[in-house]
């Protein structure tokens, strides 16, 4: 619900606060009072864009705030958590600032707010009906979404757009899939033969250096031979060897330590380094031992670095990066292995999918047609009380046929909303071919449609604040009563705000509000004043005989007040 409405410096309005109570609120004044201007006003926290242009003369700003009262159980609350605006009560706040300079800011709840925002959030707030404005009741391709709702078929669809969207997503991977089928071919058949020519390879980590160390060492033989048979002979030779002349220096201290026991150190020392020099003679004859000349053995050293040159060439730096390489390359050649299995399960569940689609999207068809049935013969009926009573409401559906690209149903396209696609006619005259709503050319007839369609919807919509901008236009007063009453129905359910110059229709309001332009110190001022008891009399019987209120008038606007609120 709309609580207040606070403007500043906007048109001729300098500075006014309007309250709005629950229930069916009029807003009357003069032809160019400004009443509209308060309904221009709201456009703009509800995202309409803006010029400096609409800034008071003299003013530097303009500012545009409501209040709503908003239950925690409304979906909207959810839906403002999830963009970022959680509400810390059952208040929102929409404020809207405009500048001399171009600059326009928005909040919500003091936070700053993008106009598609701001729209979105003012789409489930509000919906504005003008006596020309295209609004969503004008739209066909929001007609299927009110069928949907008056006929209660919300699980219906909801079920439809999940196997449609599943249907879209399956369809989407395999085309995927199979558009990329040669492409995949031709990876299978390289990575296939990459991992199989590393394989055949045997190569191990840190086979390289090992190659090389032991390649080295053969093209060295001769040398490390020569080298090795010179050390050992120096260090155990028959003549001057190392062991000899320590084994001769060590006899010699033992006998001198006979002599002088302070020499059992040094005996002692050059015993114990004696030990791991003979380990390193054995050592060294050993590896002597071991060295040999082997020109076979060296050849196949050098096919094999060849080889694993040539690998690193495709494949890597390194022994190791070749190794890598491969557990890459059997992984991809693993996943395209898994396309072709996924690919398989995808057309399994496509065939199995279109049968249900199908079968769900004509489920809906028909309760469909059912609800348009009912929704046409209660349309009907609010418009005979209107005034309308000869002319003819009706709900068309049709279908499209299917394309090779779309999922089917009894040869129709399905989509996300089923077979169906929906649009509201009227034949206002007998004798008339029913028409679409957007061209039906009287405006009065328009304003009544409307408001009978609202009356019928009034009970599933989920928008609460519903505005009549002078949906009255070109309407007598035998008429104008019975909108008011419709009015006031719609009202039961939702808070309605209506500007109005009908009395008629003022008389049904649970909330008046009359909008007054004065003129002060040479400038245009507006007000807004709620008017009730004799203030609101006067009133009605104005809008009844013009600005001259006379006797007559005023009972006849008594009356039209007592039979619109009847004891």
């Amino acid at each position: 619900m709309l609580k207040e409405l606070s403007i500043k410096n906007l048109a001729v309005i300098e500075s006014v606060r309007v309250l709005f109570e629950p229930g069916l609120n009029v807003l009357t004044g003069e032809t160019g009072a400004g009443k509209s201007i308060l309904i221009d006003a709201l456009t703009l926290l509800l995202g309409h864009r803006a010029t400096s242009e609409v800034i008071r003369t003299g003013a530097d700003s303009a500012n545009v705030e409501a209040i709503f009262h908003l239950p925690r159980s409304a979906p909207l609350v959810a839906r403002l958590t999830e963009l970022g605006y959680p509400l810390e009560d059952d208040e929102l706040i929409l404020r809207r600032e405009l500048s001399r300079s171009g600059r326009s800011r928005a909040y919500l709840n003091d936070s700053v707010a993008a106009l598609a925002v701001m729209a979105e959030t003012g789409e489930a707030l509000v919906e504005i009906h003008g006596q020309h404005e295209a609004q969503s009741l004008l739209r066909s391709g929001r007609h299927l979404d009110l069928l949907d709702d008056f006929g209660g078929l919300a699980g219906d669809r909801t079920a439809v757009r999940a196997a449609y969207e599943e249907w879209i997503r399956c369809s989407a991977d395999l085309e995927k899939l199979r558009a990329s089928a040669r492409e995949r071919v031709q990876r299978q058949d390289l990575y296939r033969f990459q991992v199989e020519e590393i394989d055949a390879a045997g190569l191990h980590p840190g086979e390289e250096e090992t190659l090389r160390e032991e390649r080295r060492r053969l093209q060295h033989a001769g040398r490390l031979t020569e080298g090795t048979s010179q050390a050992y002979a120096l260090l155990a030779g028959e003549s001057a060897s190392a062991m000899e002349q320590g084994q001769r220096a060590l006899a010699t201290l033992r006998e001198l330590a006979k002599l002088d026991p302070g020499l059992a150190e040094l005996v002692q020392g050059l015993d114990a380094a004696l030990i791991p020099l003979e380990d390193l003679t054995q050592s060294l004859r050993a590896y002597r031992g071991k060295v040999e000349v082997d020109p076979a053995r060296l050849e196949e050293l050098d096919r094999r670095m060849d080889e694993l040159t040539r690998l690193k060439r495709k494949y890597g730096d390194s022994v190791e990066a070749i190794l890598a390489f491969r557990e890459k390359a059997a992984q991809s050649l693993e996943e395209i292995g898994q396309g072709e299995e996924r690919a398989g399960d995808l057309a399994r569940r496509l065939a199995t999918l279109a049968p249900e689609l199908a079968a769900s999207a004509l489920s809906l068809c028909h309760r469909r047609s059912e609800a348009a049935l009912r929704f046409e013969t209660a349309v009907n009926r609010e418009l005979q009380g209107l005034g309308m009573a000869k002319a003819r409401f009706q709900v068309e559906l049709s279908q499209e046929p299917a394309t090779p690209e779309s999922p089917a149903a009894d040869g129709w396209r399905v989509t996300a909303r089923g077979v169906d696609a929906a649009e509201f006619l009227i034949a206002p005259n007998p004798g008339e071919e029913p028409r679409p709503l957007a061209r039906i050319a009287s405006g009065g007839e328009l304003s009544r449609i409307m408001l009978a369609l609202k009356v019928v919807l009034a009970a599933t919509e989920g928008v609460r604040v519903v505005i009549f901008d002078e949906v009255d236009a070109g309407i007598g007063g035998r008429t104008g009563d019975a909108i008011g009453r419709k009015l006031s129905q719609v009202a039961q359910g939702r808070q309605v705000i209506s500007v109005t110059h009908l009395p008629q229709i003022a008389c049904y309001a649970d909330h008046h509000l009359l909008v007054e332009k004065t003129v002060r110190g040479g400038r245009s001022v507006v007000g807004v004043t709620p008017l009730a008891g004799p203030e609101r009399t006067r009133e009605v019987a104005r809008m009844l005989g013009g600005k001259s209120v006379t006797e007559t008038s005023l009972r006849h606007a008594k009356e039209l007040l007592s039979n619109a609120r009847p004891n």
